[in-house]
């Protein structure tokens, strides 16, 4: 048995395993080549647009500057169009369609940036550190000040919030970011908001209360999860969402269902 990770873990790792062991074992281990698909292309694009947003300064005149340059009137759909990526789309018109709809999260959910700049701490921040003897490695999207001991964690998705399955999972994603912060000295006398936003719905899920709690489980989980695949554990878990799997016609599960 493996002593050690070959890899470090993250969220989309961890995630992955608890969904099914095999599928993580083909995809990290074996490292089948995973297809493209346009909801990848779609996410990648609006975030890279959320990180020049962010990296940007709101001067006194209320303008955004990037490199002491006047982001606008750049408009969103330029930066949408310099980023872009069309990877994955059936053809043209599915394209375009996802890039208007892009465009709309982006224009919904600029006055929201704009009303909490202020409070941004961090943006993009990565992190690369021992959870309990456990490498783990991740990108914050951005850290926000509430006060001098309250910090807010934000991811930002671009799927929908669509079960309460998932909306756990967000919500574990940036319980392990809090873990992973309180191990460094800058951050581990403070306590934090989790919020993930849900950009297509201009909504946000916060946790306020109970979050030391959901931060000592998310420890809970990633330590069970490097024991089992150290133990080399990846036995293959049925369920609906295995006609979907990229991996299927690699899975003995789903060859024999």
């Amino acid at each position: 048995m493996a002593t050690t990770l070959a890899e470090p873990l993250s969220y989309s790792r961890i995630s992955t395993y608890n969904e099914c062991p095999k599928k993580f074992e083909l995809k990290y281990v074996q490292k089948l080549e995973t297809p493209v698909h346009w909801y990848f292309s779609y996410g990648k694009s609006l975030h890279a647009v959320l990180e020049k947003l962010l990296s940007c300064r709101i001067g006194s005149d209320g303008q955004l500057y990037s490199n002491d340059i006047p982001l606008f009137p750049t408009s969103l759909s330029k930066l949408l169009d310099d980023v872009w990526i069309a990877d994955g789309y059936a053809d043209r018109t599915c394209e375009e369609k996802q890039r208007r709809e892009a465009l709309r999260v982006l224009t919904a959910f600029f006055p929201v940036f704009r009303s909490t700049w202020s409070q941004m701490l961090y943006a993009e921040r990565p992190i690369s550190i021992e959870l309990d003897g456990i490498p783990f490695v991740g990108i914050i999207d951005r850290i926000d000040r509430v006060d001098s001991n309250v910090l807010r964690i934000v991811d930002y998705k671009s799927s929908k919030p669509r079960e309460t399955s998932m909306l756990t999972m967000h919500r574990f994603q940036v319980a392990l970011y809090a873990a992973a912060l309180q191990q460094q000295d800058d951050f581990r006398d403070h306590r934090f908001i989790l919020q993930t936003y849900y950009l297509r719905e201009n909504l946000k899920a916060e946790m306020r209360e109970g979050t030391d709690a959901c931060i000592a489980k998310a420890r809970q989980v990633v330590s069970k999860t490097a024991s089992r695949i150290l133990a080399g554990d990846f036995h293959a878990k049925r369920s609906r969402n295995c006609r979907l799997c990229d991996f299927r016609d690699s899975c003995p599960v789903y060859r024999t269902a």
